[in-house]
């Protein structure tokens, strides 16, 4: 059984915006810093905003990104108690891109027991729950054209789990 969702439509008003600097530092290290605006504020402040911490920082600004939120209720009672229920577990899928060589994961946390295969730490990649977020997820994708692999994995731990693709 999936969890139940409070958010609101993705047509519904938005209730949140966020600025992202994506930052490089001299050893190749990336950050983002994520900063909370209100909804109306000019893209005048926020280029002003994004000049002045360039200012105060050694790394070098390589994007800004906007984020629009629809935020709902965060309710725990709402989620399901199946295996594997934790935000720390989840199934990494990997979508690469042909023609440019890079790739992007997708991880879906708390997996419910239709995506994995039995009780074993093997996707169900040819599933009907996951084959549909691959195919939605390409859909909407401007850099995976194609999907990679998959693997289950808890918090960060790899090791024994076998990687899966269709």
């Amino acid at each position: 059984m999936a969890g139940t969702r409070t958010a609101p439509l993705f047509t519904a008003a938005v209730s949140r915006r966020i600025i992202t600097l994506h930052l490089i530092d001299v050893s190749g290290d990336l950050w983002a810093e994520d900063w909370e605006v209100p909804i109306a504020e000019t893209a005048a402040d926020i280029e002003a905003w994004a000049a002045a911490y360039v200012v105060g920082s050694q790394a070098s600004l390589y994007a800004i990104t906007e984020s629009n939120q629809r935020i709902g209720a965060a309710i725990a009672a709402n989620a399901q108690t199946d295996a594997r229920n934790s935000v720390k577990d989840g199934v990494n899928l990997l979508f690469p891109n042909g023609s440019t060589f890079k790739s992007r994961t997708l991880r879906l946390v708390a997996p419910v027991p239709g995506a994995m295969t039995n009780d074993t730490d093997i996707p169900a990649v040819s599933g009907a729950t996951i084959d549909s977020l691959i195919t939605a997820t390409i859909a909407v994708s401007t850099v995976a054209d194609y999907f990679g692999s998959a693997q289950y994995t808890e918090r960060r731990e790899r090791k024994n789990n076998p990687r899966v693709s269709q």
